[in-house]
């Protein structure tokens, strides 16, 4: 006799298996993994959306503008490097000169091998008129890359803005030395002349690099 349903006794071809802990437990972790591979993806993609909301502005110029979507960029993903880098300029470009060190030291902190990052911290300093430690920072990547002709221009340009002009042109001459045609070595020899009183060879230089145009003052911290 064949049972209904309705009595709770189950029809005799059901069979009952158990099934294994361990497909159980597999079961589980599973589960767990496309969870946290979810949530992981969604916070990468409202990091993604915040930090290209932020680039827009910071190609625009709009310095102080594109900060606070690379803050909810960070917000989702703190260690992001290309979010932290244009966050750090932000700042710098804008005039705050403190939160760009800031920024930047984190930078130094997670990436430690990387000259460009303590470039720009270095940089940062220089613009905040911190002179000794943007010359400690950059003297340290020169002995890391003594080829590194950036450091070697930022070094420069450090002793330009404290007044140390001989310094500033012994680097600068040697830079000119390898390589006559490196027009922001020459723009930067150019000013070394012109604040230590040569305003008359300063000109000349200015004046060649410009194509005999009258050379544009440039903003100095």
């Amino acid at each position: 006799m064949q049972h209904s349903h309705l009595t709770g006794v189950l029809p005799f071809n059901y069979r009952v298996t158990k099934t294994p802990m361990k497909k159980v437990f597999f079961g589980a972790m599973l589960v767990l993994i496309a969870a946290a591979t979810t949530g992981v993806y969604y916070l990468t993609q409202k990091a993604d959306i915040y930090y290209y909301k932020g680039h827009d502005l910071f190609v625009k110029a709009k310095y102080k503008a594109a900060v606070q979507p690379f803050l909810q960029s960070l917000s989702e993903d703190p260690k992001r490097s290309k979010t932290l880098t244009e966050l750090g300029y932000s700042y710098l470009w804008a005039g705050d000169y403190p939160e760009a060190i800031q920024v930047f030291q984190k930078l130094v902190a997670l990436e430690p091998g990387a000259f460009r990052v303590k470039k720009s911290l270095a940089s940062a300093y220089s613009w905040n008129k911190e002179y000794a430690k943007a010359e400690a920072i950059f003297r340290e990547v020169i002995r890391g890359d003594k080829n590194d002709r950036d450091a070697q221009k930022g070094l420069a340009e450090i002793y330009i803005w404290d007044n140390q002009f001989d310094k500033a042109k012994e680097i600068l001459t040697a830079l000119l030395k390898s390589n006559a045609g490196d027009a922001q070595a020459k723009f930067l020899y150019g000013k070394a002349l012109l604040y230590s009183g040569h305003t008359k060879e300063a000109l000349k230089i200015f004046e060649e690099l410009s194509g005999g145009s009258k050379p544009i003052a440039r903003k100095t911290p």
